[in-house]
C-alpha cells in the first residue's frame, strides 16, 4: 500500500557522494561544438525553454520564424533552464544551467549554448531543482532537499561546497538572484500562505515583500532592480500577474488570468526596463504555452508557442530584445478540447482519473485528457462534534473539482474522537454505526448530482487502518452496508465504492489477507451492498504482467474478482482506486524502499498497466493512479513514501509517467 503509514517514518538523510569530482573553475575554456546545433544571428531574439515536445522533456532554444532546437535530446528529463548573464558579452563563454535527472536524481547542470560541455554542477543525491544565476555568472541560487525539505542553496562554480540560505521545516521555492547581485527574491511557504521573500546571497535580512490575503510565487526582478513581477491570487482560481516596487507593500495587478500562470521571467528591452517584456506559462488556451505581456498591463498577452506538448520556463537570451510579432506559431492547433469542455474518450463510461492532493493541480488531470479525479473526506474534520459540522474542505474539494467538469470520487475516513473510545486512533471503527450512517447520509445529500462516487473507508484488511485493531471484515461490512442505506436514500445516482483492500497476500500480524476478507465480506452479507469493489493492487515494484505467487502484483486484482464469482456476483464491476510505482530514492522509504523502480520504469509501468486493464479485464471498470501532485504539496518532507509515487517531480514539472499517459490518452482521442 502506498499509505502504508499515517504519519512520515523518521528517515536516513542520503549520503553526499565523496568519490565525484568538482566541475572546472567557470573561467576554463569550454571547446565549442563541432557543427554546432545552431548559428545564432546576432541580435536576433533567443529564446530558450522547456518543453516535452520531443518525447521526454528537453531544453529548447528558439529563434522567430524557425523550428526550434532540442539542445539536450536526452531520455531523463531536462527542465528550468536559464541564461547566464555572461551571454549578453559576445566574448565570454554563454552558458545555459538547468536542472536535468540524468545521474539518477536531480541535479543542476550546466551547459554551454550549443548544447555541448555539461557540467554536474551539484552532484548531490537530493533532489536539486530551479536554479538562477548570480549576475557575474560565478554562481548558481537553486532549490535543495537535502535537509529534508525544499530550502535555498547558493553555489560557486568553483568547485565549493553549497551554502544552505536558508532554515526551516516548510518550503522555498523558484529563486531569482537581483540584477546587482545583492539579494535574492524566491516563494515562502509559511504556515498556509505563499509569499514572496528576499534575502541576501550569505543568508542574512530574510524579508517578506507581500502579505495575506494576497498569496504569491514564481518572483521575477525587474531589469533595473526596482521591482518585483510576480504571480498572485487570492482566490485560487483567479491566478494574475503583479508588479511590486521593491520596499513597498502595495502590488498592482498587471493582468488577470482564468487559468494556471507560473514561469515567470522578465527579458530586458534595449535600454532596460522599457521595451521589456513579462514571459511566463499559462495553461490558457488549453495546454502549457509560452506568453508574453508588456508589464504596463497596456494589451493581452500575446501567445510565443503553440504546440500540443507542454512548453514552460521561457527566458530571453540577455542583449537580445523580444518583439512578439516576430513569432510565428511553430505548429497546428493543440489536440486539446475547447476552454470549458472534456474530450470524450471512447468507451467513455470507464472511470480513469488521478489521486490528488492539491486543489490547483486539478486543471492538470484535464491536461492529462481525463475525466476523474479523487479527493478525500476526513469524517473528524467535517464533524469535529457531533452535528456540528464545518463543510470547508469537502466544499472547496468539489468546488476545484468541477471548476474543470471533472467527475469526483471522494473517499471518506477518519472517525472523530466523540465517536470512537477514549485514545484510540482516527481510523478506529465508530462504537455506533448510526452516527456513520447519519453523516454519509448529510455528505451525500449535500453533494447531490455533484459527487459521482464515495469510496467507504481505506485499505480495511490493515490494522492501522482499522484502529490498530485486527481487520473485521464482518464489523465492516456493517459499516458498507450503512454507508450505502444512506447514500442511496438522499442521492440514488452516486456509487458506493467499497474502501479498497490492500494487497496482502496470506497476510500478517498486522493484517488480513485481501481474498479471505473479500470472502468474509460476501458471507456476511456484503452483496448488494457496493456499486463496485474497491482494491488497491500495488506491484510492489513488479512490472503489471508479472504475477508474484503471494500475490504482490497487479494480477491479484484478478483473484479478487474470481472471488466475486465465487460468490455468484457476476455483474458487479471492480474499481481500482489506487495504483502506482514508488520511484528509487537516496532517501530511506522504509518498507517503500525495496520496491522502488527508475521514472521510465513508472512510465512504461503505468502506460502498460491502463491498456492491460482495458484490454483483458472488462469488468475492471474505473482506475485512479496514485499519486498526481503529493510531491509538491509542502506538508509531505522528501522522506516521505507518498511523494515518490507522485508523475510530477518537486518542482512541478512531468515525470516521464506524465508525459507517457498524457500522450497515450491523446493517441486514444485520435482513434
Amino acid at each position: 500500500s502506498a499509505c502504508a503509514a499515517l504519519s512520515p517514518q523518521p528517515a536516513v538523510l542520503p549520503p553526499e557522494h565523496g568519490d565525484r569530482a568538482y566541475p572546472p573553475h567557470p573561467s576554463a575554456a569550454l571547446p565549442a561544438r563541432n557543427p554546432p546545433l545552431y548559428a545564432p544571428a546576432s541580435g536576433r531574439e533567443m529564446l530558450l525553454f522547456a518543453s516535452d515536445r520531443a518525447g521526454n522533456g528537453d531544453i529548447f532554444v528558439a529563434e522567430p520564424g524557425k523550428a526550434p532546437v532540442n539542445l539536450t535530446n536526452h531520455p531523463a528529463g531536462d527542465w528550468d533552464a536559464t541564461w547566464s548573464p555572461t551571454c549578453r558579452d559576445s566574448a565570454a563563454t554563454c552558458r545555459i544551467a538547468f536542472t536535468s535527472h540524468r545521474s539518477g536524481d536531480s541535479e543542476i547542470w550546466v551547459m554551454d549554448q550549443y548544447g555541448a560541455n555539461l557540467i554536474n554542477v551539484t552532484q548531490h543525491p537530493a533532489w536539486d531543482y530551479w536554479p538562477t544565476w548570480s549576475p557575474d555568472g560565478t554562481r548558481i541560487a537553486f532549490i535543495s532537499e537535502r535537509d529534508g525539505d525544499p530550502e535555498l542553496f547558493v553555489q560557486a562554480l568553483d568547485g565549493s561546497a553549497a551554502i544552505q540560505l536558508t532554515f526551516n521545516a516548510e518550503s522555498d521555492r523558484l529563486p531569482a538572484w537581483s540584477p546587482d547581485g545583492t539579494r535574492i527574491a524566491f516563494a515562502a511557504v509559511r504556515g498556509d500562505a505563499e509569499e514572496i521573500h528576499i534575502i541576501n546571497p550569505d543568508g542574512s535580512n530574510e524579508q517578506a515583500l507581500t502579505q495575506w490575503p494576497l498569496r504569491a510565487s514564481a518572483p521575477a526582478w525587474s531589469p533595473d532592480g526596482r521591482q518585483i513581477a510576480f504571480v498572485g491570487w487570492a482566490d485560487e482560481n483567479r491566478l494574475g500577474i503583479y508588479l511590486l516596487e521593491v520596499g513597498t507593500r502595495h502590488p498592482w495587478l498587471v493582468w488577470q488570468g482564468d487559468s494556471w500562470i507560473g514561469s515567470l521571467s522578465w527579458s530586458p528591452g534595449i535600454s532596460g526596463i522599457d521595451g521589456s517584456w513579462l514571459l511566463f506559462t499559462s495553461w490558457q488556451d488549453g495546454n502549457h504555452e509560452v506568453y508574453a505581456l508588456s508589464p504596463d498591463g497596456s494589451s493581452a498577452p500575446v501567445r510565443i508557442t503553440q504546440n500540443p506538448a507542454w512548453d514552460d520556463f521561457p527566458d530571453l537570451r540577455y542583449g537580445t530584445t523580444l518583439h512578439p510579432d516576430n513569432w510565428l506559431r511553430d505548429t497546428a492547433a493543440p489536440m486539446t478540447a475547447e476552454a470549458g469542455r472534456l474530450p470524450i474518450t471512447p468507451n467513455d463510461e470507464f472511470a480513469y482519473g488521478f489521486n490528488i492532493a492539491d486543489l490547483s493541480k486539478a486543471y492538470l488531470i484535464r491536461d492529462l485528457n481525463l475525466r476523474w479525479a479523487k479527493g478525500y473526506v476526513n469524517w473528524e474534520t467535517v464533524e469535529p462534534r457531533r452535528g456540528k459540522y464545518r463543510w470547508t474542505d469537502p466544499d472547496n474539494t468539489v468546488a476545484a473539482f468541477e471548476s474543470q467538469g471533472l467527475r469526483i470520487l471522494l473517499r471518506v475516513h477518519g472517525t472523530p474522537a466523540w465517536a470512537r473510545p477514549p485514545g484510540t486512533f482516527l481510523s478506529y471503527p465508530p462504537d455506533n454505526m448510526e452516527d456513520f450512517g447519519r453523516f454519509m447520509e448529510e455528505l451525500a445529500r449535500r453533494y447531490r448530482g455533484q459527487v459521482a462516487a464515495y469510496e467507504i473507508w481505506n485499505e480495511p484488511n490493515l490494522n492501522y487502518e482499522w484502529g490498530y485493531l485486527d481487520p473485521d471484515p464482518e464489523r465492516y461490512t456493517q459499516m458498507l452496508q450503512t454507508a450505502f442505506r444512506a447514500v442511496k436514500a438522499v442521492d440514488p445516482q452516486a456509487l458506493v465504492i467499497s474502501g479498497g483492500l490492500a494487497t496482502t497476500g496470506q497476510g500478517s500480524p498486522t493484517a488480513m489477507g485481501d481474498l479471505e476478507f473479500l470472502d468474509r465480506m460476501y458471507a456476511a452479507g456484503a452483496r448488494g451492498y457496493f456499486d463496485a469493489l474497491g482494491s488497491h493492487p500495488y506491484p510492489f515494484g513488479n512490472p503489471p504482467d508479472y504475477q508474484d505467487v503471494w500475490g504482490l502484483s497487479l494480477e491479484r486484482v484478478a483473484e479478487q474478482h474470481q472471488v466475486m464469482l465465487a460468490h455468484g456476483d457476476l455483474a458487479t464491476p471492480v474499481w481500482i482506486t489506487e495504483l502506482g510505482w514508488v520511484l528509487h530514492t537516496s532517501w530511506n522509504l522504509v518498507e517503500h524502499e525495496a520496491s522502488g523502480v527508475s521514472e521510465l520504469e513508472q512510465a512504461g509501468y503505468l502506460t502498460r498497466a491502463y491498456e492491460k486493464i482495458r484490454t483483458e479485464w472488462p469488468w475492471v471498470r474505473g482506475l485512479f493512479i496514485f499519486n498526481l501532485d503529493f510531491s509538491v504539496v509542502p506538508w509531505y518532507t522528501a522522506s516521505e513514501p507518498m511523494r515518490w509515487y507522485a508523475v510530477l517531480n518537486p518542482d512541478r514539472t512531468p515525470r516521464p509517467a506524465y508525459i507517457g499517459i498524457r500522450s497515450q490518452m491523446m493517441n486514444t482521442l485520435g482513434e
